[in-house]
């Protein structure tokens, strides 16, 4: 479930008449669970149920079969019983009820809607006709989090709109996180959000470096001087109630001193409640947490969870995407050959290098093409000449320093940029001529790797002029040879 495609756009979704503002909730209740049909059951005092609204993941209305009453169906045991996922009824366990009547149904997927005096109205259900092997938990969280926003849309079906107002929070939090472009921007108004709606003094985001063990409040919402999560506290992972939380199986309490009395933390932060749930990643690894605290007892703290994990949820996706990004322009900055920078690092590298050079530095750039390359491609084949380049890019990485630029611009053309004091730029000449100028052995055939090299260096800030003329003069050094 993407951001882009779930809080950031609530808004539209809740927004409007609640007939239309139900269809595009539950298609989008069918695209998150990957489901056929998406509709919602409204229970009745004579033990029977009515399907209303059901609708197909295009978005288009959908038909059901003969109608169950709430004890032989799924819905009612959502309904009466919890949450219920069932991926495939031919290995379903004996709690599943049987096949429904309605032909073909194999996959379902339902949470309780409960209406605003906490009594269960109903049920929010998807079914799917081939079996599904990746409902789980999450998926149960996400769907439990849009119950809370359906439970009134439901309700308004046969009233006027202006009663919908328990909707209009949740449409006002999500205008006011359109667009939001980073983590951040998306959390910072959930976390707003999220203190409102438990009423605590805290909320907060964590992550998690289970590499280093620790545990860091990334941004919080407080409302008290003398009872604060602040942001930037770095604490051992180990020790936290964020991790004793999910070890145990604990996600609420109102009375942690009780609960967690051993605890060191909890005693120097004075919480009295505690409210926390994963923010987990799609492979199930825990990035971090998202919590509400209080110094003081408070009523119904388990009553918050949905909607914390369905905020969770659009954590966690703001989080993939993000490392999507990151990961799309680490691959797009490096050569996947060599390992060396990709061509289109080499002008911003350089532009950033030279606007900010002092009067005593210089950035020197080195343009390398290899001798005869062509020849092993024709002689030994592309991939001894493949060899040769990774050769060369890793000579080239291992001469070089931690900042400094070494780049594979497209064959077997490389080029290496440093900057350095005024005056001992010659130095990287020596270190490119060694690392491109050696003897390997390709499959028992022995290859000499000879290179022509030409070195520019900055006179101004124009990063294409400076490659240009290092370009100019390898050509020059290859027709001299």
């Amino acid at each position: 479930m993407t951001a882009d495609s779930s809080l950031q756009h609530l808004a539209r979704l809740v927004g409007g008449e609640p007939r239309a503002a139900l269809t595009r909730l539950l298609t989008l209740v069918c695209e998150q669970l990957a489901m056929d049909l998406a509709f919602v059951t409204v229970l009745d005092d004579d033990g029977g149920r009515t399907v209303r609204m059901p609708i197909r993941r295009d978005g288009t209305a959908g038909a059901l079969g003969p109608q169950e009453t709430v004890a032989a169906a799924w819905c009612g045991r959502a309904a009466e019983r919890g949450p219920l996922l069932v991926q495939d009824i031919g290995t379903a366990g004996p709690d599943v009820l049987p096949a429904p009547a309605s032909v073909g149904i194999t996959a379902y997927a339902g949470v309780p809607l409960v209406d605003v005096d906490g009594t269960v109205m109903g049920a929010l259900c998807a079914v799917g006709l081939e079996p599904h092997d990746s409902l789980n938990s999450r998926d149960t969280d996400m769907l439990a989090g849009l119950a809370t926003v359906v439970a009134p849309l439901v309700r308004g079906l046969d009233h006027r709109s202006e009663e919908l107002r328990p909707a209009s929070g949740l449409a006002a939090l999500a205008a006011s996180v359109d667009g939001a472009e980073d983590l951040e921007r998306l959390s910072r108004p959930l976390i707003d959000a999220l203190r409102h709606l438990t009423g605590l003094s805290s909320a907060y985001l964590t992550a998690v470096d289970l590499h280093a063990g620790t545990q860091e409040i990334r941004y919080a919402t407080n409302v008290r001087e003398d009872f604060e999560m602040p942001e930037g506290l770095v604490v051992p992972w180990a020790d936290t109630l964020c991790k004793r939380a999910l070890d145990e199986g604990i996600p609420a309490t109102n009375d942690v001193s009780t609960v967690w009395g051993d605890s060191a933390e909890a005693r120097a932060l004075g919480i009295q409640t505690y409210i926390s749930v994963p923010v987990s990643m799609s492979d199930g690894r825990v990035w971090g947490t998202l919590c509400a605290a209080d110094s003081v007892a408070a009523e119904d703290v388990e009553a918050h969870l949905p909607t914390m994990r369905l905020f969770a949820r659009l954590i966690a996706a703001e989080v993939e995407r993000e490392a999507a990004i990151q990961q799309a322009r680490a691959e797009a900055d490096t050569d996947a050959l060599t390992g060396c920078s990709s061509r289109r690092v080499a002008e911003p590298w350089l532009a950033a290098q030279t606007a900010s050079l002092s009067p005593d530095e210089v950035v020197a750039v080195a343009f390398i093409d290899l001798d005869s390359f062509k020849a092993v491609n024709d002689t030994l084949g592309h991939a001894a000449g493949d060899a040769v380049l990774v050769q060369v890019g890793h000579h080239l990485r291992t001469a070089a320093r931690p900042h400094d630029l070494v780049c594979r611009l497209g064959g077997d053309e490389f080029l290496v940029a440093v900057r350095v004091p005024r005056g001992t730029q010659d130095s990287i000449l020596e270190r490119v001529v060694d690392a491109t100028n050696f003897s390997m052995v390709w499959q028992g055939v022995p290859v000499e790797v000879r290179s022509s090299i030409g070195i520019a260096v900055s006179d101004d800030n124009d990063p294409a002029m400076l490659v240009a003329a290092a370009d100019a003069r390898m050509y020059a050094h290859k027709s001299s040879r």
